[in-house]
């Protein structure tokens, strides 16, 4: 008896086994069905478009925040600063031959020389001083000096001179070297709107290295930020005057350094959502081009703690205005190389193919499987 009821036993478990295989087998070859399908995403006429936006920044405690928006801070440094370039040098033509030259003192007193003092070269060509001189014990003096006498031949190259008027002794003590001499005239130096200019660059420049450095004290690291989030607003408290004559260009100017505080790649994902929704009808972007993503403040608001930022990115973008109709008859069963076979046929730029779920590797048969975009 329990020898049967054994073997009973082992029938009922085979038959049970069985019948759970093929359920197993049933169920997967149901979803299978169901669930397997196939994307195809068509781009044609791909070109690279620029795309540029405007997002506001708003303060963290913003009621008024959406989807275009992003949080962040403005943290501010005020600098006076000062700045100081070479004013434009204007030079015109001379019939006597001039040039800036060095008067240097190795001896043990002050050397005064009054204007028109004589400087004679090796080969005995005078030049004189434009201006009077102190040059000091031990040291050197640059001062202007124009030719005696008119003529080309007093351009001359480097060299040294002597002082005749001094004492013999004192020659090879108290003397001039040059670069050299031309027919040029004593330059004018005036200011410009290019100097002022130059000068405005350089007090930036200040501007945003010192409140940079002030403003990222105050931040952790990871929340520190580059010059592309600095904005600059200046006061100007003295000035050269275009057409002032001085050797210098100078500028002073209060400057507040404001310092935007946000998270740049929640901007960059902003972006990527602002402009897939902003694309024209008739073009979809499929790629963007992250490595081109630049960004500028365009315009602050201090009392609400409120930015304007502008941001640029390029996209791959196509045309869909000229839909392919796709046979999709010819497509069931073929894998993505078949669907890549059909598709060369048509004047495609590109194109994405997903099978679903992941071990589908065929276009199934159901029609309405076969997505295509």
């Amino acid at each position: 008896m329990t020898k049967k009821y054994q073997n009973r036993q082992r029938a009922y478990s085979k038959i049970v086994g069985l019948f759970l295989l093929l359920t197993v087998v049933a169920i997967f070859v149901i979803m299978h069905f169901a669930l397997a399908k196939v994307t195809i995403k068509i781009y044609s006429q791909v070109e690279q478009k620029d795309y540029s936006g405007l997002i506001e920044l708003l303060p963290e405690n913003s009621l008024d925040f959406n989807d275009g928006n992003i949080f962040g801070r403005l943290m501010n440094k005020e600098l006076e600063l000062t700045a100081s370039v070479s004013s434009e040098e204007t030079a015109i033509q001379s019939d006597k031959a001039g040039g800036y030259v060095t008067i240097i003192n190795n001896y043990s007193k002050n050397q005064a020389l009054v204007a028109t003092t004589r400087l004679l070269t090796p080969d005995n060509k005078l030049y004189r001083l434009q201006d009077k001189v102190n040059v000091p014990a031990g040291g050197q003096v640059e001062v202007w000096a124009e030719a005696d006498q008119s003529g080309e031949e007093f351009a001359i190259e480097q060299t040294s001179m002597i002082i005749p008027g001094l004492w013999a002794g004192l020659q090879d003590k108290i003397y001039a070297t040059t670069e050299g001499m031309k027919l040029t005239s004593l330059p004018i130096y005036q200011v410009t709107a290019e100097t002022l200019k130059t000068a405005q660059v350089e007090l930036d420049k200040q501007a945003i290295a010192q409140g940079l450095a002030a403003i990222n004290e105050l931040l952790p690291k990871n929340l520190q930020i580059d010059q592309s989030r600095i904005y600059l607003e200046r006061q100007t408290i003295e000035s050269s005057q275009i057409g002032e004559t001085s050797t210098k260009t100078t500028l002073t100017q209060k400057i507040k350094v404001y310092g935007l505080v946000f998270d740049q790649e929640t901007l960059l994902t902003i972006s990527h959502d602002k402009f897939t929704k902003e694309s024209p009808t008739g073009e979809k972007i499929f790629e963007f081009l992250d490595d081109t993503f630049n960004y500028q403040i365009i315009e602050i608001y201090p009392d609400r703690q409120q930015a304007v930022i502008e941001v640029n990115i390029s996209t791959n973008t196509s045309s869909d205005q000229h839909m392919i109709d796709l046979d999709k008859d010819q497509l069931v069963g073929q894998t993505e190389e078949g669907i890549n076979n059909y598709l060369s046929q048509f004047k495609i730029d590109k194109a994405e193919i997903d099978f679903f779920p992941f071990w589908v590797n065929k276009v199934p048969k159901f029609k309405d499987h076969i997505i295509i975009e």
